[in-house]
């Protein structure tokens, strides 16, 4: 039934590519990563026993996370390169990331008449809830999930401050709605990067914990 990835895992740099970045480290560490978003993930993939798609390059070289011809998936960074030169980027992690992605999905479609895509990102912005979900509201699938998480979570944590929204930007999820206009959903979790760093609002394990066993399985 699920299809997990995780775009900003890392702020990896290919040795080929560390010029780009010299004088410029402090950027690639606060900028070029979603910090505790890998953590996240490979805690659901490993408890539901599912393969996990991740970005193995920092984001300010290729953003994972956009449409395929978005010219914001290059950074201020990697537009200095040259044309041919961000080609390669495109096609040798952000095109074959996207094609992985349909696979995976295509492969699950099969085995359970049923895909929904869950991404895993933190965030660190004023007012961010423990965890918020985005999905689509024009698609029922995306939407009775999320609900169902939402009143599972709530239910069993009173305390936890959760949130949701549309998700109707030019990025993965929408790329993916069209290619696969039935029978899927995709839903970025997003979650408060204090509780990976300083363990507030609620400790980190008990947020993973708590996201697990609220998980709608249907």
């Amino acid at each position: 039934m699920f299809v997990l990835s995780c775009e900003p895992a890392t702020c990896a740099i290919p040795e080929w590519h560390k010029e780009l970045f010299r004088g410029h480290e402090e950027a690639v560490t606060e900028q070029g990563w979603s910090p505790g978003s890998l953590n996240l993930a490979q805690t659901f993939a490993t408890k539901l026993r599912t393969l996990l798609a991740h970005g193995d390059i920092t984001r300010l070289l290729v953003d994972f996370s956009c449409y395929p011809d978005d010219p914001e998936r290059f950074s201020r960074f990697s537009k200095t390169l040259t044309e041919d030169q961000r080609n390669k980027l495109d096609e040798r992690h952000h095109r074959a990331y996207l094609n992985l992605l349909k696979q995976r999905t295509i492969e699950e479609q099969r085995r359970s008449g049923l895909a929904i895509h869950l991404t895993f990102r933190t965030e660190d912005r004023p007012g961010m809830p423990a965890v918020e979900f985005l999905h689509s509201g024009e698609r029922e699938i995306e939407t009775r999930f999320v609900d169902q998480w939402r009143t599972k979570l709530q239910s069993t944590r009173p305390e936890l401050s959760v949130g949701s929204g549309n998700d109707n930007g030019h990025g993965l999820s929408r790329y993916l709605r069209e290619a696969f206009p039935s029978g899927f959903g995709s839903i970025s979790v997003v979650a408060a990067r204090t509780s990976f760093l300083d363990g507030k609002p609620v400790r980190w394990d008990q947020l993973k914990k708590t996201l697990l066993e609220t998980l709608p399985q249907s």
